[in-house]
């Protein structure tokens, strides 16, 4: 197994999914803080967002449908979330709903974010091999 990066939906893909999302989005009822940055209202995605996908392959977007129960279960923070599993499966917060709200639905703060997080990631890595 090799790292992945994960970005996790509070929202399930399907067209009910999809019309569920929006009509809580416009009600005040509901809500994905991952949604908002990469779709808001549009159901094929934001621009920026389709753009950034193609500049980080690395990240993979699933909806929580799209996830084993069991991994669901494991999940270190509530959904949304962008966690990273590791080489032997373990899976570790990046940004937790708080960190994509502060997004405020927009890409670049999402990247800023998630860049952060992964150097931090990495920083407490290399520390874990070196003791």
């Amino acid at each position: 197994m090799h790292e992945r990066i994960l970005a996790i939906y509070d929202a399930d893909l399907s067209v009910i999914g999809e019309l569920a999302y929006a009509v809580g989005k416009l009600t005040g009822t509901g809500s994905c803080a991952l949604c908002d940055i990469t779709h808001g209202l549009n159901p094929f995605g934001k621009r920026a967002w389709r753009s950034y996908c193609k500049d980080r392959p690395d990240v993979e977007w699933l909806h929580r449908n799209e996830i084993s129960d069991e991994m669901l279960a494991q999940l270190p923070t509530p959904l949304p979330c962008v966690i990273k599993q590791d080489a032997h499966g373990y899976l570790s917060t990046l940004l937790d709903t708080s960190a994509l709200m502060d997004c405020e639905g927009q890409v670049d703060p999402f990247d800023q974010r998630l860049a952060q997080a992964l150097r931090e990631s990495q920083l407490t890595s290399d520390a874990a091999l070196a003791s």
